[in-house]
């Protein structure tokens, strides 16, 4: 069974409000708590509830949704309802979006998937700090001996963490560590790119 969910809405319509969250309650996979945001004072309402989704009316007005992101303590999807056509450059803030002409399968298929993504995202929770920068290190492409110099460890500990990230997180490439490691804020896209160039 999945841990229960917050999920916040904050949408101009009470008739959409009450669609989609009687929707959403109405899933007996999906345990979760819908709550109503007013676009007034909506950041200290997220602070306070820490939602894991919010559905959102990418049109209202007075919303920041650079900050939104980019402020949020925890993770939080971000999901748009569309009213009409919006080119993909308007929805850069938005993790995905549904259009209200959408039918139920459609928007219970965005909403599991979002989920899905967040309950992901949490697997990598129970890394120890120095499995993590043994992650960074592998990013960065150090091999074990470096890895352990920087660490001011012996290179059979970086093989051990190692051993352990894998199998922790199931991911046994470079590729896949440097993926996780952008997703999770372990490393910024920026530093890889920047690593890159050097090289």
């Amino acid at each position: 069974m999945r841990h229960h969910i917050s999920i916040a809405l904050m949408l101009p319509s009470p008739l959409m409000v009450a669609g989609i969250g009687t929707l959403l309650r109405s899933l007996p996979d999906l345990p979760c708590t819908v709550t109503e945001l007013q676009p007034d004072g909506y950041m200290e309402a997220i602070a306070r509830m820490h939602p894991a989704i919010l559905i959102v009316d990418p049109v209202i007005n007075g919303v920041e949704w650079d900050a939104l992101k980019s402020s949020s303590s925890s993770p939080m999807k971000i999901i748009a309802v569309l009213t009409q056509q919006m080119p993909k450059t308007a929805l850069r803030w938005f993790d995905d979006s549904f259009s209200i002409y959408d039918n139920a399968t459609a928007i219970i298929d965005v909403i599991r998937r979002n989920v899905k993504a967040d309950e992901d995202s949490d697997k990598g929770k129970d890394l120890s700090p120095r499995e993590k920068e043994v992650i960074v290190g592998i990013v960065k492409g150090l091999s074990n001996k470096e890895i352990a110099l920087e660490m001011n460890v012996s290179v059979n500990t970086v093989m051990t963490h190692r051993r352990n990230i894998a199998a922790k997180l199931h991911i046994h490439t470079p590729a896949g560590l440097t993926i996780f490691a952008i997703v999770s804020n372990l490393v910024k896209l920026e530093d890889i790119k920047s690593d890159m160039d050097k090289l």
